[in-house]
């Protein structure tokens, strides 16, 4: 039985942590937060903070953990990375992480690697930046360089000083670094996924369409809405990319911007992606993400074998309009009574739970997994689902 130390315990680990223990494996899971779901189903928990690098790689030692991996967590990348490295366990090196988890870096690096970006620049206060967005053409994009989930993200049509700054100022209020970078927005078509390297190369990879409402992810689904030679590019940008990188091996999780001339690797991550996303990548196409992020982390080889009938199969995330107190919304059974499409459910705050209007992934309700098999079901069942949850929020 392999011992294997899980970061992080919250509800979107859950699914990883339950599906280590299925495997036989001795699990346990590391988190601030005592009371947090993932703890009932492991074997031992640790009380520490998954940013905790120090934290996470004494813990490791400490109980002769034979790998470490996480799931859907940007925050513990880094602190991943270094114990691996600091314990000899496989993992991501930890320059490539913190490259990968500050998006300053990862701009850079595509800068010095001659790699597709765009006109770009990061600094912790407006005055460093007002020359470079001189030089930019409109939109540009704020965002914190430090943190994930559309957090913070600001977009600026017209960039006279008084909106960048306040634009500068709320993304910097995001931001544990203080540091915001601005960028020039690329028109063309968003796609996200999760791919996994072996051998210095993808060997399997997922691009979802992304559904979007301004800059907030509010669902995935597969297949993408692009072609067969667009998806050759994306794969063989994220190569490129993970190449220089020095990536060899794991998993990836990515946010690519498709144009008629270019493909953009907008960000990635060592990690699987959030929000149910594994989940309906194994439902559409047989693999299992998040067993492979784990047989990955104990040095094993994961299973790669797709299905032979691939399925269409999406997400759907759902937040409040406004804030207020979660009053009534259904639950699974109810839901899937009336949309039988349904397979999987989460809610993310109980009913008497304070809520925001959801303008970010850490203000979201919850999401739904369905099937979807044509693409053009997929707002028609968004608003059934919608219909059937029977939300209410009472303000204040």
């Amino acid at each position: 039985m392999s011992r294997l130390l899980i970061l992080g315990a919250g509800p979107f680990q859950l699914s990883g942590i339950r599906k280590a223990v299925d495997l036989g494996h001795e699990v346990i899971t590391l988190d601030y937060r005592p009371d947090n779901v993932g703890h009932r189903y492991s074997h031992r928990s640790v009380n520490c903070s998954t940013a905790d690098a120090q934290g996470v790689a004494r813990a490791a030692r400490d109980l002769d953990v034979d790998g470490i991996c996480t799931f859907s967590s940007d925050v513990a990348i880094q602190a991943l990375a270094l114990a691996c490295s600091e314990l000899g366990l496989p993992g991501v090196a930890p320059e490539i992480a913190r490259t990968m988890s500050l998006k300053n870096r990862f701009r850079r690096f595509l800068e010095e690697k001659g790699l597709p970006h765009p006109l770009f620049a990061a600094g912790e206060s407006f005055d460093m930046l007002r020359e470079p967005i001189g030089r930019m053409r409109c939109p540009l994009i704020f965002k914190p360089v430090d943190t994930s989930g559309s957090r913070g993200v600001i977009s600026v049509p017209e960039a006279n000083e008084t909106s960048a700054r306040a634009a500068f100022d709320e993304a910097k209020r995001f931001s544990p670094s203080g540091t915001v970078c601005v960028e020039e927005f690329i028109q063309g078509t968003e796609v996200g996924g999760d791919a996994l390297l072996l051998d210095g190369k993808i060997a399997f990879v997922a691009i979802t369409h992304k559904h979007l409402s301004r800059f907030v992810v509010t669902g995935h689904s597969l297949p993408a809405d692009i072609d067969a030679a667009d998806q050759a590019r994306v794969q063989a940008a994220l190569d490129e990319c993970c190449r220089a990188l020095g990536y060899s091996e794991g998993v990836l999780n990515f946010d690519v911007m498709v144009t008629a001339e270019t493909v953009y690797v907008l960000e990635m991550s060592a990690r699987n992606g959030g929000n149910g996303i594994a989940a309906v990548i194994a439902r559409a196409t047989g693999v299992d993400a998040e067993v492979a992020a784990i047989r990955l982390a104990l040095g094993e080889r994961p299973d790669l074998r797709t299905s032979a009938h691939p399925k269409g199969v999406a997400s759907w995330i759902f937040g409040s309009d406004s804030s207020g107190t979660l009053k009534r919304i259904a639950d699974f059974d109810a839901v899937r009574q009336k949309v039988p499409e349904l397979f999987e459910f989460h809610q993310a705050i109980p009913v008497g739970g304070k809520v925001e209007p959801f303008t970010h992934g850490g203000q979201l309700l919850g999401y739904a997994l369905f099937d979807c098999p044509e693409p053009a079901l997929y707002a028609p069942t968004v608003g059934r689902i919608r219909k059937a949850l029977d939300l209410a929020v009472e303000p204040g």
